[in-house]
């Protein structure tokens, strides 16, 4: 049967009207975010960011997937390198809107090699030290929460409550973290002055057996500062010493006042600080990626953060094993005591 043109051209224009309906009624593609941690699943830091992450992210209806590079305790670049081209090789075939990128590797090894630039995906970096240039920040597809530790104010705290700490040793690992952090600190330092302490030194080691000595030598100083010591080699086995080992070998034998950064200090028995928050890192990150699901906006028209939230944190516990009284005062103005 031959059908007349009228008609023909009928069912052409239905046809073309039933599909724009059905696609103007089709669901929207599931949202899909990736997080990428530089370093393990067990470390706290990497689980207070989730924990922000999800904060920020609750009750928006977004599937999770999440990813770690372990770059603390698997030091073969070129392993981790193929870790972080199966991610690549995941996102593209998932096709996630939105990554979340935490800490300095997954921008070395994943954001600026494979996803800088691109359309797809809008990119939201946490937890990076290095100078955002280094990675050609911001990009059109990139932003995110630059992270800041709050050692001017730890420094202030430890003097309030020691006042007779005048002579401070900052202790850190050699790794390039610790390389950012020493930068943001000599920088602060020219630019805001003096630290509440009249002698502040810092001390840079790459093996456990350096810590030791390092430790045992700042035992007749007036306090000790501790930074970064995720990396430590033992120069036995060359492998890397637990942070949680570092940790309680270093409060078995110190015995002057200590002070802390980060939010990983809580578990680690020292005495006070005003510690970074990795849930500030993950809920101002997540923030932004709940932004970013629309897609009408770009990661560029989001500004950079910095996460500005101190925690002031005491050990009460530590400060009865130093034989160190805390004013109540200071007790009482504390965001977290551990009693």
């Amino acid at each position: 049967m031959r059908w007349p043109v009228a008609c023909l051209f009928c069912i052409l224009s239905l046809c073309v009207v039933a599909t724009a309906l059905a696609d103007a009624v089709a669901p929207a593609r599931p949202a899909l975010l990736f997080v990428v941690h530089s370093y393990d699943d067990d470390f706290i830091w990497c689980r207070n960011i989730d924990r922000g992450l999800q904060t920020a992210l609750r009750g928006f209806p977004v599937t999770i997937r999440t990813f770690h590079l372990d770059a603390k305790h698997d030091l073969d670049p070129a392993s981790q390198r193929r870790k972080a081209l199966a991610i690549a090789a995941r996102i593209t075939e998932e096709k996630p809107q939105v990554v979340v990128a935490v800490d300095d590797a997954v921008q070395e090894l994943l954001v600026v090699p494979h996803l800088l630039g691109r359309d797809t995906p809008q990119v939201v970096f946490c937890g990076v030290n290095a100078p955002l240039a280094r990675y050609g920040y911001p990009a059109p597809n990139v932003t995110g929460v630059s992270e800041r530790w709050h050692v001017r104010e730890s420094l202030s705290l430890l003097r309030k409550i020691v006042p007779t700490a005048r002579r401070v040793v900052l202790l850190t690992d050699g790794s390039e973290s610790s390389d950012y952090m020493l930068a943001d600190i000599r920088a602060d330092l020219r630019q805001g002055g003096p630290y509440a302490v009249e002698d502040f030194s810092i001390r840079q080691v790459q093996t456990f057996q350096q810590w030791q000595k390092a430790v045992l030598a700042s035992q007749e100083g007036q306090g000790l500062a501790f930074g970064l010591y995720f990396s430590l080699r033992d120069e036995a086995t060359g492998s890397v010493v637990p942070a949680e080992a570092v940790a309680r070998w270093t409060d078995t034998v110190n015995r002057v006042p200590t002070v802390g950064f980060a939010d990983y200090v809580r578990e680690h028995g020292q005495l006070c600080g005003v510690l970074e928050s990795a849930h500030e890192q993950g809920l101002i990150a997540g923030g932004m990626a709940r932004l970013l699901f629309d897609p009408m906006l770009r990661a560029q028209t989001l500004p950079l953060r910095t996460n500005q939230e101190g925690i002031v944190f005491l050990n009460l516990k530590t400060a009865e094993r130093l034989g160190v009284s805390v004013p109540f005062e200071i007790i009482q103005s504390a965001s977290e005591v551990i009693q």
